[in-house]
């Protein structure tokens, strides 16, 4: 893991350092500042991990221009694609002459061997993947069109995709190191899917696009647990899925989806019974989702070998 902070130098040196930031952390870049701002404060922070052949990269700063042009290319002509995945502000991509605005939850592709020049509109926070060109440019069914391309969550392909891309950088210093290589290829396909893949890449990548939906499922049901609503058919229902296909998503984890679901909830009811003696115990298990209290009960009890009252008093005690 690498770490540049600009912080820990004085006001007027920071922005100076952060052009040697980025040309060290990415490739070579021209930042610059808008208006007269040259000497104020730019708190800035750059987190690197590798992810076997990636890099993964966590970006926090202020707003300004970030320019790759000719000459930059001519200095150091890396042959990259970065994958930035915007987690706040707004990025203006300009590149092959198309022009796109990419907000949170939302990403874009750019080549290190062509020009383009990205306007963080705001203070941002970015996740940036770099891949090698060799690896992701011969998946791609028009490697041309696909820079500056805003991806969205907002269609199914787009979630998985993006929730793969945040699981990967929220999780990258605790990876099993065997996984590595399996996850790095299955980042580069996902990518690859959302853009617009080959044919024999849409074919041949079925694991890859299993593993990105397993865990986009896992997000959405994270999220959803207090619907008592939610259910196998509801989730296929919003990943454009068969229910068929997605108990074959959870054929390779140790549980199916109901019994994923049951556990999370429970888990909720755990920690909330533990954390307070206030709310009751039948309340804690409509929040999370139960509807049956008997059904609640009885599940406790068999998860934690208590029943939830007697869970709250052992818990209460300690």
């Amino acid at each position: 893991m690498q770490i540049w902070n600009t912080e820990e130098l004085p006001d007027r040196d920071q922005f100076a350092y952060w052009r040697e930031v980025l040309c060290e952390a990415f490739v070579t870049l021209r930042p610059e500042r808008p208006g007269a701002q040259g000497a104020a404060r730019f708190p800035s922070r750059v987190t690197a991990y590798p992810l076997s052949t990636i890099n993964v990269t966590t970006v926090q700063s202020k707003a300004h221009h970030v320019i790759r042009g000719d000459a930059e290319i001519r200095r150091a002509s890396q042959e990259v694609y970065f994958v930035n995945l915007q987690l706040s502000g707004r990025c203006r991509y300009e590149t092959e002459g198309r022009e796109t605005i990419v907000g949170p939850n939302q990403f874009a592709v750019v080549d290190s061997t062509r020009p383009y020049f990205l306007d963080f509109m705001d203070d941002w926070n970015v996740f940036s993947f770099r891949i090698p060109r060799h690896m992701l440019r011969p998946l791609l069914q028009k490697p041309d069109c696909s820079t500056g391309i805003c991806v969205s969550d907002n269609h199914a392909l787009g979630e998985i995709t993006v929730g793969f891309l945040k699981s990967i950088a929220m999780q990258r210093g605790d990876l099993p190191p065997e996984a590595v290589e399996t996850l790095a290829g299955d980042l580069v396909n996902l990518t690859a899917l959302a853009l617009g893949a080959t044919e024999e890449t849409r074919m041949g990548q079925p694991q890859s696009v299993r593993r990105g939906l397993f865990t986009a499922i896992m997000k959405f049901v994270e999220t959803n647990l207090a619907d008592p609503l939610l259910s196998a058919s509801s989730v296929a229902a919003h990943f454009g899925i068969s229910i068929r296909y997605l108990h074959r998503v959870f054929e390779e984890s140790d549980k199916s989806f109901g019994q994923v679901v049951l556990e999370r909830r429970l888990v909720r009811c755990a920690g909330d019974l533990a954390a307070s003696d206030q709310s009751r115990i039948s309340d804690v298990a409509f929040r999370w989702g139960f509807r049956d209290i008997s059904h609640f009960n009885r599940s406790f009890r068999q998860r934690f070998g208590f029943s939830p009252r007697e869970y709250r008093s052992t818990q209460q005690t300690r």
